[in-house]
This record gives structure tokens, C-alpha cells and sequence, in this order.
């Protein structure tokens, strides 16, 4: 009896069809950005015929209102299919940094907690190493944000902008923020629960959504189980989505212990 292809090992054929899929990314991106040009510049010419229509033609511009109304619907279908594929997109890349990421990943060498930081995040994630890498402006330390009263100071920030097209079309990059603070060795839920609430009142000063809050600790003390559970289940409600508040300790042993294990984010 012949087994079927994919039966011997179905995880393995689930994720090989998955890579075949992401393969195709680039030729989605390339027919997305030609087929939205197409679409606009058709909207433009039909908004042009429109206003000759007015002028002499009343039957000719009803015509053109009609196609404009077409052009825009086209338009928004295409930006839905532009969505679910980027939310594709992005479960197959964060499966892939599961696949590839270490249970206790190390600390990497630097002067200060937050460089030691950075230097993780860009190693964890690819999105974070280039943006570094290109625009080395978007990583700040000792950071002040709004006008409040205490004023509202994170050790590190890393910010993408959003992009003006996608902020009104909801085309190209959407940006991200990353936020991050030394706190105390022994942290509280009141603690992580501060933390939250400046988090939140901070994402109103950023230009784009944050998508990491991070509480560093420089040595590993017992964490309560009110405290593991807040940092599990109790994400912080940002504009644009959900941020969870991430407690990362640097173990004596020269790893990271990470609650909750966040990957694939931004």
C-alpha cells in the first residue's frame, strides 16, 4: 500500500507548503503595487472625465460617478486581499523565528542593560537589525515623551514611522514602536501595572503603534505568580492593538529569561 505524499510527516508538509507560499511574497508585492497604480490612475482619469461630463454632458458624467464608484470598491477589495496576505505573511515569519529561536537565548556583550538590549533585538529579529542598520536615528536612549506631569522617560526607544500611505490607503509600511525601561529587580503588579499605563499614555506621542514594552531586569529575583500572570494575560489595549508587557532578565548564567517569549514582533 502506497502511503500518500504529506501523510509520513504532516507537520513537516504543512510547513513545506507554507515556505512554498512565502516563496511567492515578492511576486504578490510586485502584482499588488502594479494592479493599486492601475486602479488609481483609472480612478484619476474617470474623476477627470467626470468633471468634463459636468460641464456639457450630464449623461457622460453619470457614467463616469459610476465607474468612480466601481474604480473605488476594486480599490478597497484589493486592499482586503492586500491584508490577508500580509497577515499570511506574518504568521509564517513568526512560525519561523519559533522554528529558529533559542528557549533561553544569550545575552550579548555590551556596556549597559539597554545596549546589551538592542543588540539582542536586532539579533532576534531581522525587521529591527535593518532598520538599525539604515537608519540608525531610529534607536534613542533616555527618551522623554509628552508633557505630563511627571514626565513620561523610557531607557530605549526604537521607532519606525508609520507611512503616510499607509496611515490613508493602508499601503506600504506600517511602522513600530518599541519601548523599553529598567525596572526594579523584584517588580510588583503595581509595577508592571504603572509601566501599562505609561505605555499606553506614550503610544499617543509616538508616530507609529507600539508593538514591544519591555521591563528589564539585571538580575534574575523570583517573580511572583501575580506578577507572571500579569505579564501573560494582561496585555495593554494601544491604538492599532494589543501590547503585552514583556519582563526580560538576565540570568546569572549569561541568558535570558523572557516573560512572555515574544516572537515575530514587529
Amino acid at each position: 500500500m502506497t502511503v500518500p505524499s504529506g501523510i509520513e510527516d504532516p507537520i513537516s508538509s504543512i510547513f513545506e507548503l507554507t515556505d512554498r507560499a512565502s516563496e511567492m511574497a515578492p511576486t504578490i508585492r510586485r502584482m499588488y503595487r502594479y494592479t493599486a497604480t492601475v486602479i488609481v490612475l483609472y480612478l484619476v482619469i474617470m474623476v477627470v472625465l467626470l468633471l468634463v461630463g459636468l460641464s456639457g454632458n450630464l449623461a457622460f458624467a453619470v457614467l463616469a460617478l459610476v465607474a468612480i464608484v466601481f474604480g473605488f470598491i476594486a480599490l478597497s477589495l484589493l486592499v482586503e486581499t492586500d491584508r490577508f496576505y500580509r497577515t499570511f505573511a506574518e504568521r509564517y515569519r513568526r512560525i519561523k523565528l519559533l522554528q529558529d529561536a533559542e528557549p533561553s537565548p544569550n545575552v550579548p556583550a555590551g556596556r549597559t542593560p539597554m545596549q546589551r538590549l538592542v543588540r539582542y533585538l536586532a539579533q532576534s529579529n531581522p525587521r529591527v537589525a535593518t532598520l538599525l542598520h539604515e537608519h540608525p536615528e531610529s534607536l534613542r536612549y533616555r527618551v522623554r515623551l509628552g508633557n505630563g506631569t511627571p514626565p513620561l522617560t523610557f531607557d530605549l526607544t526604537i521607532v519606525s514611522p508609520t507611512g503616510l500611505a499607509y496611515r490613508w490607503l493602508r499601503i506600504g509600511d506600517p511602522g513600530f514602536a518599541l519601548l523599553a525601561r529598567l525596572g526594579p529587580d523584584s517588580p510588583t503588579v503595581a509595577d508592571l501595572d504603572r509601566f501599562a499605563d505609561e505605555v499606553l499614555r506614550a503610544s499617543k506621542w509616538l508616530p507609529a503603534r507600539v508593538a514591544r514594552a519591555l521591563l528589564v531586569r539585571t538580575k534574575s529575583e523570583p517573580i511572583s505568580e501575580d506578577v507572571h500572570d500579569f505579564a501573560v494575560g494582561h496585555p495593554v489595549s494601544v491604538p492599532g492593538g494589543k501590547v503585552a508587557i514583556e519582563i526580560v532578565t538576565e540570568q546569572a548564567d549569561g541568558t535570558y529569561d523572557l516573560i512572555p517569549h515574544v516572537l515575530g514582533v514587529p
